[in-house]
C-alpha cells in the first residue's frame, strides 16, 4: 500500500513529461512546413496619366536573364510613382536580406517622358560607377531597371558589376508560404 503513492508520482510524472514532449514536438516545424518565398503573379498595371504627368506601378523585380549569376540575391518588392512636375521618379522597395526586412527609397531623376513611356536615371553611381536606369514602356505596359557600368574599374569589390543587368517589373506579390508566424509582443532574443 505504502507503494501505491509512489507508483501514482511516477506515473503522474510520466504522464506529464509525455505532455510537455509532445507540446515541444507539435511545435517543431517539419521540412516540408519550412517558409519559402513564392510568387503570386497578376498582371502588371503600369498606369499613367499624361495629363496630370503622372505614372506608377507596383510589383516585384524579376532578373531579365535566365543565368544563376544574374539573378537577384534576394526578393524586392517594390511601388514606382513617377512626377513629370517634379521630373522624379521615385521606387520605394521593400526586401529582406539574410532574414532581415529592410525599407529603401530610390530616386530617378527624369531624362524623357514622352507618349510612348518615361526614362530616368539615379544619380548616384556609388563606388563602382554603376549606372540604373529605370525604363516605363506605356505601350507594352512594361518597367525595366538596368544596372549597367558607367566606368571600368580594377577594384575587386566591383568586379561582378563590369556587366549589365537588367530587371523587370511583374505584378503580384512576394509573399512566406506558409505564412511565417508574427507575434509583436514577443520580445527579442537577449532583452528581459
Amino acid at each position: 500500500m505504502k507503494r501505491i503513492p509512489s507508483v501514482l508520482a511516477l506515473l503522474a510524472l510520466m504522464g506529464i513529461s509525455y505532455k510537455l514532449g509532445l507540446s515541444r514536438n507539435s511545435e517543431v516545424a517539419h521540412a516540408e512546413e519550412i517558409s519559402r518565398w513564392t510568387k503570386v503573379e497578376i498582371p502588371l498595371n503600369l498606369s499613367h496619366e499624361d495629363r496630370l504627368g503622372l505614372a506608377n506601378a507596383q510589383g516585384f523585380w524579376q532578373s531579365t536573364s535566365t543565368s544563376k549569376d544574374k539573378q537577384l540575391a534576394f526578393p524586392v518588392a517594390v511601388k514606382i510613382e513617377c512626377d513629370m512636375s517634379e521630373r522624379i521618379c521615385r521606387e520605394s522597395q521593400a526586401s529582406v536580406l539574410l532574414g532581415v526586412l529592410q525599407a529603401d527609397l530610390l530616386e530617378y531623376d527624369i531624362t524623357s517622358w514622352t507618349a510612348e513611356g518615361v526614362v530616368a536615371d539615379e544619380a548616384d553611381e556609388g563606388e563602382c560607377g554603376i549606372g540604373h536606369r529605370l525604363s516605363l514602356d506605356f505601350k507594352s505596359n512594361s518597367v525595366t531597371v538596368t544596372d549597367y557600368p558607367k566606368r571600368v574599374t580594377t577594384n575587386a569589390n566591383c568586379k561582378p558589376f563590369q556587366d549589365a543587368s537588367s530587371y523587370s517589373l511583374h505584378g503580384g506579390q512576394l509573399m512566406l508560404y506558409p505564412p511565417a508566424p508574427w507575434d509583436p509582443l514577443v520580445k527579442s532574443a537577449g532583452k528581459k
